[in-house]
């Protein structure tokens, strides 16, 4: 048992060295260059995220390949985290259609849907499709359990969409059956943390860490933030969470971006309130897809989740598919190096 317990250390994946400040790129066909990855290690990212919706770990192989070859050519060993599909409710496979305001219609027979969903919405709940694009009020439940809806926010329904339902806690367990998967392969690709989409309440952690010890991984863990219920119930499960992410794409759909930088100044508090690091992610630097060079308020934006006391950033299209990453790590260290200074010579002036 002792041996069988010393290889199960060795197994897992190293821990990398990392600062106070973590940087984060995200690994995508832009940057699988050793020498692109490399460069990017140098500028100062010490930490690169995966994003699993696109296909599981073992069809990114070659990618991890470069970035652990990267990690040996500059002798530093940065955090690679893997970012989860998660459990997505969506449309089951339909014939596009347009949907008009004011029309009615079956949510479960015009809109197909999984079973479990379909119990979920109640009357006068309200059903988001496609990230919030179009939008149903429920006003009658029928016999058949079928949901009788009137169109708000109409838009051409496809299948495959995402659904919510506002308000409303999913039943159903954080992780998809393909996450299992690449927990599993976990230590093989030495992965150091995962990202838990659309966390929403301490049950979905409180499972995530079950799962976590059924396979004897030791993985940090980031909790993402991506809708009101999330927010509402963020305080029953900072605890389970290594860091929480202010993932303001989801978010921002959520609770209206008109919003968003309210709701975010509201969950930085509650994270200072109970000492607890979190993460800022999304168009942080954007323009740097196609440019150089950010805009001024990229810069701010930057500049401002650092000195409000973030304990990590992150970028994502940014490296994963823009035409500058080594420059948008180098731009990202820069502006943190900034905010860095300011915070050390006006230590009163915080948050």
């Amino acid at each position: 048992m002792a041996k069988e317990n010393q290889k199960l250390e060795n197994d897992r994946p190293n821990n990398p060295e990392t600062s106070a400040l973590e940087l984060f790129g995200t690994l995508g066909p832009a940057c699988a260059d050793i020498q692109i990855l490399e460069k990017m290690i140098q500028n100062g990212m010490n930490g690169i995220r995966l994003n699993l919706s696109h296909g599981p770990l073992a069809a990114h192989e070659d990618w991890i390949d470069k970035l652990h070859q990267a990690m040996e050519n500059t002798g530093k060993e940065i955090l690679f985290l893997m970012d989860l599909k998660g459990r997505e409710l969506r449309i089951k496979e339909l014939k596009p259609f347009e949907l008009e305001k004011g029309q009615l219609i079956l949510f479960g027979k015009d809109i197909p849907v999984e079973t479990d969903l379909l119990v979920l919405p109640q009357t006068g709940d309200k059903i988001l499709i496609d990230d919030g694009k179009i939008e149903l009020i429920v006003l009658k439940i029928l016999e058949d359990g079928n949901r009788l809806c009137e169109v708000l926010r109409p838009a051409v329904l496809k299948a495959n969409k995402s659904v919510k339902i506002t308000g409303k806690i999913s039943p159903f367990s954080p992780l998809c059956p393909e996450d299992l998967t690449n927990l599993d392969q976990a230590r093989k690709y030495r992965v150091n943390a995962i990202m838990v989409p659309f966390v929403q309440s301490r049950r979905d952690l409180e499972q995530v860490h079950h799962i976590l010890e059924e396979k004897s991984l030791d993985l940090k863990i980031y909790a993402k933030i991506e809708n009101q219920t999330g927010i509402d119930h963020l305080e029953s499960f900072m605890d389970l969470a290594d860091v929480i992410v202010i993932a303001r794409g989801d978010l921002g759909n959520d609770v209206g971006f008109y919003d968003l930088p309210a709701v975010q100044a509201r969950i930085e508090k509650i994270c200072h309130q109970h000492q607890k690091d979190y993460m800022v992610v999304t168009q942080m630097l954007t323009s740097m897809i196609d440019s150089p060079i950010c805009t001024r308020a990229e810069a701010n934006d930057v500049f401002y989740a650092i000195k409000n006391g973030a304990s990590s950033i992150m970028v994502t299209n940014e490296t994963a598919i823009g035409h500058y990453p080594e420059l948008v790590i180098d731009t990202m260290k820069k502006i943190s190096d900034s905010a860095i200074r300011y915070k050390a010579e006006n230590q009163s002036d915080t948050n």
